[in-house]
């Protein structure tokens, strides 16, 4: 079968034995492209099969979305409803601890495999991962229907913290730096500004750098809340104008699921409902064959991408 990899920075599409043992092995529909892929591979990542961002169809013809991560299921954060924590999380992670989704097959846990409604675009079950990211870190923020936000980073996370917080009534500012960024942001509703405002409710930072913090710290009102999506790539310093607003810093990592709730669950019905979001955020689209190229126009901020999907034909 036909699988990407990266080595020493260079994207190839290679032959690969069709992955045995364990799991149900799912033919990907559609596999995205992430902004900590492109982070990874400039940090070393080789010789896996990237993607984690995919789905497909089971053996039995089923279009289901995966979560790429793993857990033990033993630990104290397992079984308290916490296993996005477990140490195991992100060392099983599909597309950089094991083989992902940028391949014709992929083997996965049982677990991890939900359901997609019939009549779906393919290129869905590649926007769950990202969107249930996005849904775990607004149900950690606390925000309320009428509360004002702003969002820093109009890529993928960006827009889709967008669409989720308007559709959960909130007024949503999103700072966006090239034309298409502001048109997606009309597209879900959100108001994109060239630099934010001052005192808002909640400030969601998708670009964790430290232009990006400071800039929410700024625009975050006295005793309000700073989410920080994913990881930061390099260290960032905190500020007295963190201390003296007594400013909440929540961390925002992976997708929680528990008896109550579960963040894929929740993205599904928001892709169900919303089926605009694929049109307004998938920007780009190639055959598997093409990766190397679908990689440097993800990694080409003057392309125009904000999520670049590649599929298996």
């Amino acid at each position: 079968m036909l699988a990407v990899i990266a080595t020493q920075g260079v994207i190839s599409v290679v032959e690969r034995d069709i992955p045995d043992g364990f799991g149900e092995l799912i033919t990907v529909t559609s596999s995205g492209i992430c902004g900590s892929d492109l982070h990874m591979i400039e940090a070393g990542l080789s010789g896996v099969v990237l993607g984690h961002e995919f789905g497909g169809l089971t053996t039995d013809g089923q279009l289901v979305a995966v979560r790429p991560t793993g857990e033990c299921g033993t630990c104290v954060q397992c079984t308290s409803g916490f296993s996005h924590t477990c140490s195991m999380a992100g060392r099983s992670l599909h597309g950089m601890s094991r083989d992902g989704g940028l391949a014709e097959m992929v083997r996965v846990d049982p677990n991890q495999i939900f359901p997609m409604p019939s009549g779906v675009d393919l290129a869905s079950v590649g926007l769950v991962e990202p969107l249930a990211v996005v849904i775990h870190g607004i149900n950690r923020s606390g925000i309320q229907a009428g509360s004002r936000a702003v969002i820093i980073g109009a890529g993928s996370i960006g827009l889709l913290t967008a669409a989720v917080l308007v559709d959960r009534g909130v007024i949503v500012d999103i700072v966006t730096r090239h034309p298409h960024q502001a048109l997606a942001a009309e597209k879900v509703g959100a108001h994109p500004v060239s630099e934010p405002g001052l005192n808002y409710d909640v400030s969601f930072d998708a670009v964790c750098s430290q232009q990006s913090f400071d800039a929410c710290v700024q625009a975050t009102r006295p005793c309000g809340t700073l989410l920080e999506f994913g990881m930061f790539w390099s260290p960032v310093t905190l500020n007295n104008t963190l201390m003296m607003n007594e400013i909440t810093v929540i961390p925002s990592i992976f997708y929680g699921h528990n008896h109550e709730h579960h963040d894929f669950e929740e993205a599904i019905d928001i892709l169900s409902r919303l089926p605009f979001l694929i049109d307004a955020v998938v920007t780009h689209r190639f055959a598997l064959t093409d990766a190397a190229e679908a990689f440097r126009v993800a990694n080409d901020r003057k392309s125009g991408a904000i999520k670049v999907h590649l599929f298996l034909s």
